[in-house]
């Protein structure tokens, strides 16, 4: 299921090339033939979508310094990607999950200490690029969006196996915990890119927007798809104590309540059963999803409410494309 797909107008293949190659720049060491060495080539050498590189770029296209500042911004989207790349390495560790997007994860694959350093490292290597190149206020807001995402994974623990999460918590852990890096990605794309104040802090609004439409649709697709479309364990996050916004909602409706919150209990004793999980899914489907396609759907509305404040382009034409695509769970 492609979110994006590659290589027209801004943000396309040429320009993130150069954004992987800021990358392998930032990320040089000495540590090759070593086991942290080989977690970094492993995650160096499967990236993903690069969907908040490609939100840094495209949002830069708004402002007129763009051109003379796009290997600044290359660097920029290397810098937002690496952040990422260590937050996935660590929640891989702290979820003690065993795949992710299909394959062995690092921690399975080479070991939590292995995993741990290199994910260490990464940070260490944007810290030290950010002091290099003298970024100033970019690195002060790009440690503040660090601090916002461990807040919110701290936030998402605390609420683990509670019956009376609330939707409140929900959308506070998964502002942090995703759509905060998001915000950046957009915000530092326009005001590098020069764009005026006002306009840059409404991209990053954007951002925030879709980070938050990311995650719904994720935590959706969770129920919705089995192992082999999702690429990984479904219904991990329920096992694991993590109650969604699908299941948040499937719990207040009438019809479904009672039994999910028996299930719920069932789990946080661990006594549920595999039946017992096919029928959570089967619950949380018939009344938590469509009320979660229609949060999506609202905030799919707020950002094309944004874009129409702004004077579009291809760019524009491009984060509209994405935004139908996660509309469309």
């Amino acid at each position: 299921m492609t979110i994006w797909d590659t290589g027209r107008g801004a943000a396309g293949e040429t320009e993130l090339l150069e954004v992987r190659r800021w990358i392998r720049r930032i990320t040089a060491s000495p540590l090759k033939g070593t086991e942290t060495g080989e977690v970094l080539e492993y995650v160096l050498g499967s990236s993903g979508k690069m969907i908040r590189p490609r939100l840094l770029l495209l949002c830069s296209s708004f402002g007129p310094r763009r051109a003379e500042r796009l290997d600044r911004l290359c660097m920029l989207s290397a810098m937002v990607e690496l952040t990422h790349m260590a937050s996935l390495i660590h929640d891989d560790i702290v979820d003690d999950a065993g795949f992710r997007r299909g394959k062995p994860s690092l921690q399975s694959r080479f070991g939590k200490d292995a995993a741990v350093y290199a994910g260490d490292f990464l940070i260490a290597r944007v810290n030290y690029w950010e002091g290099k190149e003298q970024l100033g206020e970019t690195a002060a807001l790009l440690a503040e969006t660090v601090e916002r995402m461990c807040l919110g994974e701290i936030g998402q623990a605390r609420c683990r196996y509670r019956e009376d999460v609330t939707e409140e918590s929900y959308f506070e852990n998964i502002r942090g915990k995703t759509a905060a890096l998001f915000r950046t990605a957009c915000r530092l794309g326009a005001s590098e890119a020069g764009c005026p104040e006002d306009q840059a802090e409404r991209l990053g609004e954007l951002g925030e927007k879709i980070g938050l439409m990311f995650q719904l649709r994720d935590d959706l697709l969770d129920f919705a798809l089995t192992k082999k479309e999702r690429g990984k364990e479904t219904g991990k996050d329920f096992l694991d104590g993590i109650y969604t916004l699908p299941v948040i909602l499937a719990a207040r409706q009438e019809a479904a309540g009672e039994a999910l919150r028996r299930l719920m209990r069932q789990n946080r004793e661990g006594s549920l059963t595999e039946e017992g999980l096919r029928q959570v899914k089967e619950l949380v489907l018939s009344h938590g999803a469509e009320p979660v396609r229609q949060r999506i759907h609202q905030y799919s509305g707020a950002c094309l409410q944004l874009l129409d404040t702004l004077e579009e382009g291809p760019a524009g034409a491009r984060i509209r494309e994405l935004i139908g695509k996660l509309d469309a769970v």
